[in-house]
């Protein structure tokens, strides 16, 4: 996979390094969660800490505290009753009322209990969309080893089993809307990506392809999508469930800053313009987000294969987001195998290297604290490195590619 850059070596100390990081953390989250509690108590970071949210917010919808559910010292009150251990932790009610019913099965289990289920549910989901989708790329990057112990060292991965979060539910969105645009299904496609709606923020790129690229179809799919989550939430807790939220979205804006209190676990370019006054930071945050949505639209319109132009919506959809913690970005696990099929062409040897310097570093560079000396992850540059180098990448073929050799995609 690798091919003679300078660091690592070899594609085998790359695997070596995988192989060796990923029994390490995986050794060091086993002992810190089932030998006592973290210095947090049960809320700690090593103990599912953005799972107390989701635990109160299914308990609230199934005794149908709606009030309860977006108000932010109501909500608190609720989650120091359901969990005295949590008290000290504060979570303000962001997520949409699909979460609170996709939860409500946890009542009737015990915290620990619950939590278990949902990271086994977390890793089962993701180790059957990694296989699945190296399968299908598996003739350009044939070493299993490889990908199994990258998967499993992926620090996003990793903090994402550790804090109980519900970013599987995206990458799930993605695969199977990859799946389906693949068999031009674009209505599947659009009902599968209608379930970022859990995390809305990261269905602005897709938005904005639809719009330019006249994906009516896809649309279509997505908004059926929402309808029938929102028919879900309907049915389950009555409307005041959607009109609390709804009223609660201007609040939700005004904290979103308030969110990453965090810098070392914040990957994306809100991070970076955050570094500025906010004057300068929104609009230069407002330009960035548009080149990267250039770019985005631009490799959508191209002849690439369907999984690299996903691959680069998914990418830009880390980017531009807002507010991405570090469990977010296990979403990239989908680009990284769709840009490494791609990028092993003999004609992109060298853009090859490249890449998988890249991809190695950006493992490194969500793990390290880079924050801590400069005030952001530096990953958000080697994941603008990584868009621009697949976006040349595809536009190189465009321009070698004989003009009438190219098909026109007509959007389904």
């Amino acid at each position: 996979m690798l091919r003679g850059p300078r660091w690592p070596r070899s594609a085998r100390q790359a695997k070596a390094h995988a192989v060796l990081v990923s029994v390490i953390l995986w050794i060091a989250a086993a002992v810190v969660s089932f030998t006592g509690t973290s210095d947090r108590g049960i809320a700690g970071p090593l103990k599912g800490a953005d799972f107390v949210q989701f635990y109160t917010f299914g308990h609230l919808a199934s005794a149908h505290r709606i009030n309860e559910m977006y108000d932010a010292a109501s909500f608190h009150r609720a989650q120091a009753e359901i969990l005295p251990e949590s008290a000290r932790e504060i979570y303000p009610p962001v997520y949409p009322p699909q979460a609170a019913v996709m939860f409500m099965p946890v009542t009737g289990l015990s915290y620990q209990r619950a939590l278990f289920i949902w990271s086994v549910i977390t890793i089962a989901v993701y180790a059957l969309i990694v296989w699945s989708t190296w399968k299908q790329v598996a003739d350009t990057l044939p070493d299993r080893t490889f990908v199994v112990a990258a998967a499993t060292a992926f620090p996003p991965f990793w903090s994402l089993v550790l804090h109980g979060q519900v970013t599987v539910i995206l990458l799930a969105a993605f695969w199977a809307g990859w799946l389906a645009l693949e068999r031009h299904r674009h209505w599947l496609a659009g009902f599968a990506f209608g379930l970022v709606a859990i995390k809305p923020q990261f269905g602005i790129p897709l938005a904005v392809v639809v719009l330019a690229s006249g994906e009516w179809t896809m649309m279509a799919g997505a908004l059926t999508s929402v309808a029938a989550q929102g028919a879900a939430v309907w049915l389950m807790l009555g409307t005041g469930a959607l009109t609390a939220f709804a009223h609660n979205i201007p609040a939700m804006i005004t904290v979103a800053d308030l969110l990453e209190a965090k810098p070392f676990m914040s990957h994306s370019l809100r991070a970076l313009t955050r570094l500025t006054p906010n004057w300068i930071g929104l609009p230069l945050w407002g330009a960035l987000a548009a080149i990267v949505l250039w770019y985005t639209v631009r490799a959508w319109k191209s002849a690439a294969p369907v999984r690299v132009r996903l691959g680069v919506v998914v990418l830009a959809a880390t980017l531009v987001n807002p507010h991405v913690i570090i469990y977010d970005l296990t979403v990239l696990v989908l680009p990284l195998l769709w840009f490494g099929s791609y990028m092993q062409a003999p004609a992109r040897q060298q853009d090859a290297e490249m890449y998988w310097t890249a991809v190695y570093w950006l493992f490194v560079l969500t793990f390290i604290p880079t924050a801590a000396v400069i005030g952001l992850q530096a990953s958000v540059f080697v994941m603008i490195g990584l868009l621009v180098l697949v976006s040349r990448a595809i536009h190189a073929d465009q321009d070698t590619a004989a003009p009438a050799s190219i098909t026109p995609r007509i959007a389904a």
